[in-house]
């Protein structure tokens, strides 16, 4: 990869963060602030979370059921070096965001394809009330 490729890639992730954070904020009325995690890259942590969330954030041309695969992973590792439930939220060119969860009710949370893909404004939903969707295991602090 060269450079300038590097460094596109870079600013398109990071524009990608800012644009999904702006999004919750504006779909929650403001009662959901996500933060950027500005050290993730030097601390290998999420790029932000919330509640019990680490929260993966993907902005790329594509999402191929692999790349979504490849995404899951690293959102679960990260989100397990925290002790954090994973969330990816991913969106490529020309579509709307889309957030992967796992309910962990039947399936290994390592197997991407038991999770729940859901969109950012069903994700909001969730986030102000999540006892409604998998119940109190996911449910943030009261």
């Amino acid at each position: 990869m060269s450079s300038d490729t590097g460094k596109k890639s870079c600013r398109k992730g990071k524009s990608g963060e800012r644009e999904f954070c702006r999004q919750i904020a504006t779909l929650t009325n403001g009662r959901v602030n996500l933060q950027r995690n500005l050290a993730q890259c030097r601390d290998r942590g999420d790029d932000t979370g919330v509640y019990n969330f680490s929260i993966e954030i993907k902005r790329h041309r594509t999402a191929t059921d692999g790349q979504v695969k490849q995404w899951w992973q690293q959102c679960q590792a990260n989100a397990n070096a925290q002790n954090k439930v994973p969330v990816l939220a991913f969106r490529p060119d020309q579509q709307h965001w889309q957030v992967v969860m796992h309910p962990n009710y039947f399936f290994d949370e390592t197997d991407v394809r038991g999770c729940v893909r859901m969109d950012i404004e069903l994700f909001c939903k969730y986030l102000q009330n999540p006892q409604t969707m998998f119940g109190f295991r996911h449910a943030p602090p009261v």
